[in-house]
């Protein structure tokens, strides 16, 4: 069998299952079992698969039939241009989160500047504006261990250097003054967790998800301590639900903050809450 036939197939017995843009998960996870990158594959769909990749193939279908996410069966995915690690240890990236990063290195920032990445998961964030912003020092916090440890793995993947993870509950434990807090926390609410599709509430861990009754529990609790870590004049970036545009807004005090707003992306949904700290 061809590759080319193999990728047929196998779009074809994704679709049956109910799945939708068969063809091009079919090519992902022939791109996986061939070792190749996607763009690859069309220098080789005359190819022969070879009996044991074919069947490796039909077995990364048969996960996929089964509910296991596309990122978790080939373990990377791409984010803002680069390709992470991914695994059942931290949130799959999303590009709805590329706009934190879009927005906060095309703000006006000091140079050299500290930021943290309150409740990095897999360093996502943080190691990607480690990277865009060089003379930065990116901190990541998390409670969970097991995401600290994938993005400790992604840092080293990507030559990140300028980018450490420290394990805390938002920024409880640091001590430093932040040019910028970024965050991309749970902001779903509880009722609403068994309602989300199989593969984000079997497979993506519900300390990532869960964001109280409100869905805004971890986000008060962000903006309420950050006067005090924000340098004057500070940027606050954070990622919050779609039904949130009127309540995040709410909780940023005039007192202390200044230039306060919402984002939507191109689809019109709103994404995200911005403001500087007087």
């Amino acid at each position: 069998m061809t590759l080319a036939e193999a990728i047929k197939e196998a779009s074809a017995i994704l679709k049956a299952a109910g799945f939708d843009n068969t063809l091009w998960q079919a090519r992902i996870l022939a791109a996986h079992a061939k070792g190749r990158s996607p763009g690859q594959l069309h220098l080789l769909n005359d190819l022969s698969f070879g009996d044991k990749r074919l069947e490796s193939f039909f077995e990364l279908v048969r996960k996929r039939i089964s509910g296991v996410p596309l990122q978790h069966i080939i373990g990377e995915w791409d984010f803002y241009g680069r390709t992470f690690k991914v695994d059942e240890r931290a949130l799959i990236p999303r590009p709805e989160t590329e706009l934190l990063v879009e927005f906060i290195t095309s703000a006006a920032l000091p140079p050299g500047p500290l930021i943290v990445d309150a409740g990095t998961g897999s360093g996502i964030i943080g190691i990607s504006l480690a990277l865009e912003i060089p003379d930065s020092r990116v901190i990541g916090t998390d409670i969970s261990p097991a995401a600290l440890e994938l993005a400790h793995e992604n840092k080293l993947l990507l030559n990140a250097d300028n980018y450490s993870a420290v394990n805390c509950n938002l920024m409880e434990t640091l001590n430093e003054q932040f040019d910028v807090i970024a965050a991309n926390l749970p902001y779903i609410s509880s009722k609403e967790i068994s309602t989300l599709h199989s593969e984000v509430k079997d497979y993506d861990p519900l300390l990532a998800l869960d964001g109280g009754t409100s869905g805004t529990l971890l986000i008060l609790e962000l903006v309420k301590s950050a006067p005090g870590k924000l340098k004057s004049g500070g940027l606050i970036v954070l990622e919050t639900g779609y039904d949130q545009e009127d309540a995040v807004p709410s909780f940023f005090p005039e007192e202390f903050w200044t230039n306060i707003q919402t984002h939507r992306d191109l689809a019109g949904i709103h994404r995200m809450v911005t403001a500087r700290r007087r």
